[in-house]
C-alpha cells in the first residue's frame, strides 16, 4: 500500500472516531471495586477496546514464541541439508 493511501486511511479512521466521540461524550460512571470515576462513554470504548487488544496480544504471545522457534529450528534444518547437498554435489562419483 502506498504512503498516501495509508495517510489518507489513517485520516479516515480519525475522523470516524472524531465523529463517534462527538455524538457518545456522555458521562458514564465505572464503578469497580475500589472507587468509582466518570468517563465520557467514547473514553471508555477505546479503554475497553484497549484492553482487549493487549489481552489479545498476551493469549497469542506463547503461540508466537513456540513458532518463531520452530521457525528458527527448521531454518538451520535448511542450512544443514543445503551444505550436505552442496558437498555431495562436489564428490566425484564411484564406479
Amino acid at each position: 500500500m502506498s504512503r498516501i493511501a495509508k495517510l489518507i486511511l489513517v485520516f479516515v479512521i480519525l475522523l470516524i472516531g472524531l465523529a463517534f466521540h462527538l455524538k457518545n461524550n456522555q458521562l458514564i460512571e465505572l464503578n469497580y471495586y475500589v472507587d468509582v470515576i466518570s468517563l465520557p462513554m467514547s473514553w471508555l470504548v477505546v479503554l475497553v477496546l484497549f484492553i482487549g487488544s493487549m489481552l489479545g496480544v498476551l493469549a497469542s504471545l506463547p503461540i508466537i514464541i513456540k513458532l518463531k522457534r520452530d521457525k528458527i529450528m527448521l531454518e538451520r534444518q535448511i542450512k544443514n541439508s543445503e551444505k550436505e547437498i552442496n558437498n555431495l554435489r562436489v564428490m566425484p562419483v564411484r564406479d
